[in-house]
């Protein structure tokens, strides 16, 4: 009796525009324009597809430090940056 082995398909990459976890998409945090989003609210992504798995999409691991893995995202790494902290 075989069983046949279920093939794990990855989804390609779909780049995109989301909403910056860091600051919820108000483009502020603390009064000052956001580091992650430059105050746009809005942040350009890898792939927006996807969560980050390190902070589970929150931008953050403690208050006031965004994510070291996604730059403070909550999705994947921001396009043209490799890493930002």
């Amino acid at each position: 009796m075989s069983e046949a082995k279920e093939e794990v398909k990855k989804l390609p990459k779909e780049p995109g525009i989301v909403t910056c976890r860091f600051c919820d998409g108000t483009g502020k945090y603390l009064n000052k324009p956001c580091e992650i989003c430059d105050g746009k609210g809005k942040v350009e992504v890898v792939d927006k597809n996807r969560k980050c798995q390190f902070c589970k999409g929150r931008g953050y691991m403690m208050p006031g430090t965004p994510c070291t893995t996604c730059g403070g995202t909550g999705a994947t790494r921001p396009i043209n940056k490799q890493r930002l902290f």
